[in-house]
């Protein structure tokens, strides 16, 4: 009987590396496989009657963020009515070397068309453009626009046909971008102030992952002079610190009329603090641990009359043990988004994993607002990041629209809705662009074509409140009674990040076709009372009906 040959050992050997690199190479697959299954979000989209149609915007932001040399990866994103006709624009940052964008729609054409060279809006060379908002200076119902640029903080004044730009001379450190403005009144004085969040210059950051010492650009408090000129109050309201800073907004978090200040801190956590009327601000606690709060929406979410807080982190998207960074294994952290429901006397718990809201992809603007019209706010969210790009081990998310059922908890409906959005969002801007009273959408996205939506949602009941875009309309308070239900929103500006909303309110009615009385409350005393008040109707403060 014939022996079988004996194989070298150089086969054995070539057999078993080879099963070790098979081994290798599955062992690896599955890992990236499994990370990207535990990325996703798991949730299955809702059902909802809101709907959206496309509309055409050629507006594509390109923006250097290579590091060390190029930008911060942000792009201003306002909703603006500039000439008072009724209908929002939008403006849109450029990266350096590009010009800024102010769409307005246009009918006949059923796009968005660029009239920023027309009124007036020119910036400088080699400047990116990362945050802004807008607000009436003086009173002629006709909104300034307010530009965050790397050169500093722009104003334009608006004159009717056309802004007329200058830098703001303001002693913001030279390591420090100014990221986002927020409005607000301090001192109650009727005049606008403003808080800048400051982010490290981009050739100055050692990275994104410092929690243990001071670190990052710096922000501030800008008080009006009585003539709109500023000056620096950061420190006799108790608010100097260095540390990178998304964004803020004020909210009168315990119903006494005046703006309480909430900041999202990059590695950090959220900051509230009370206005007591007088400085410095107060410093209250809230549910925040260690974490990466970006936008921040205001909204009364369960309508009880108390504005709630929601705060988009960075999720799932990133290994815990990459962003926690230098933290110490026993520190507090959390990469979930958050939702501070508002308990009243100042008090606040984490309600986001019980209203099924915590569990979201790497999110930056947040907004507040109710799309559907079902009398219950929604959150709308900015997701991706577009330092990251898109490799194998980073999934690319669908911005959210989270969808209230009731105030009982939230559910994905933006690929339901026709306005799904996969590309590198920095905020949402919602507002009223063809006039039809209805909110629509538009996505700021980074390095890329922004996308815009107006809202077609059939049967909706609402009723638009046009605020004047003015200090004196910030923290009003509304009631809206429709039979059974009652209604209540604030008037916060400045939601998102690095951008700011519709000075409108869009209270939607539900099932009901009018309201039994709409009362608004100002932060000045004044009060108002429309009775019968009819879905479509449009509600101008300060005009008899």
């Amino acid at each position: 009987m014939a022996k079988t040959p004996k194989l070298p050992k150089w086969f054995w050997l070539g057999c078993g590396t080879a099963g070790l690199a098979f081994v290798a190479v599955f062992l690896a697959g599955s890992g990236i496989f499994g990370w990207r299954l535990y990325q996703l979000e798991w949730k299955p989209q809702g059902r909802t009657a809101l709907r959206f149609e496309d509309a055409r915007l050629d507006f594509e932001n390109v923006l250097d963020i290579s590091k060390g040399t190029g930008s911060l990866p942000f792009m201003a994103a306002v909703v603006i009515d500039r000439d008072g006709d009724g209908r929002d624009e939008a403006f849109l940052g450029g990266g350096r070397d590009q010009a800024d964008g102010l769409f307005a729609y246009n009918d006949n054409a059923r796009a968005f068309i660029n009239v920023a060279a027309f009124a007036g809006i020119e910036k400088p060379k080699g400047d990116a453009t990362m945050g802004g908002g807008a607000i009436d200076l003086d009173g002629d119902a006709l909104p300034e626009l307010f530009v965050a640029r790397e050169s500093g903080v722009w104003l334009y004044r608006n004159k009717g046909d056309r802004f007329e730009g200058e830098r703001l001379d303001l002693p913001i450190d030279a390591s420090t971008v100014p990221l986002s403005i927020s409005f607000g009144d301090v001192n109650r004085d009727g005049k606008a102030d403003f808080y800048v969040s400051g982010y490290l210059r981009n050739d100055l950051v050692e990275g994104q992952t410092i929690f243990t010492r001071p670190y990052g650009g710096y922000s501030y408090l800008f008080v009006n002079n009585g003539d709109d000129s500023w000056r620096d109050a950061t420190e006799e309201y108790g608010l100097k610190r260095q540390h990178n800073t998304f964004t803020a907004l004020f909210a009168d978090l315990d119903n006494d009329f005046d703006g309480d200040l909430v900041v999202a801190e990059d590695t950090g956590v959220v900051e509230t603090w009370e206005n007591t009327g007088a400085p410095p601000m107060r410093r209250i606690d809230n549910p925040s641990v260690n974490s990466y709060p970006m936008g921040v929406a205001a909204g009364d979410i369960d309508n009880d009359g108390r504005t709630d807080l929601y705060f988009s982190n960075v999720g799932p998207t990133i290994p815990e043990a990459v962003v926690r960074g230098d933290l110490p294994e026993d520190a507090p952290f959390n990469p979930d988004y958050m939702l501070f429901r508002n308990l009243g006397g100042l008090k606040f718990e984490d309600a986001a994993k019980s209203l099924k809201a915590a569990r979201l992809g790497f999110g930056w603007g947040a907004v507040a607002a109710d799309l559907d019209l079902d009398g219950h706010e929604d959150f709308v969210i900015a997701q991706n990041y577009a330092k990251f790009g898109q490799p194998a081990i980073i999934h690319r998310y669908s911005c959210k629209i989270m969808r209230n059922e009731g105030g009982a908890g939230f559910a994905p409906v933006e690929r339901r809705t026709g306005a799904a959005n996969r590309r590198f969002a920095i905020a949402p801007m919602i507002g009223d662009y063809d006039g039809d009273g209805r909110p629509d959408l538009i996505w700021a996205n980074l390095n890329g074509p922004s996308q815009a939506h107006l809202n077609r949602t059939p049967g909706a009941n609402v009723i638009r409140i046009a605020f004047p875009d003015a200090v004196q309309s910030l923290h009003a308070r509304v009631e809206v009674v429709a039979g059974a239900t009652r209604i209540y929103r604030e008037v916060v500006s400045s939601q998102g990040l690095a951008s700011d909303q519709s000075a409108s309110l869009f209270i939607g009615l539900g099932a009901e076709t009018a309201a039994d009385k709409v009362t608004i409350r100002f932060a000045d005393g004044r009060t108002e009372e429309h009775s019968d008040v009819a879905a479509g109707d449009v509600i101008i403060p300060g005009e008899t009906r």
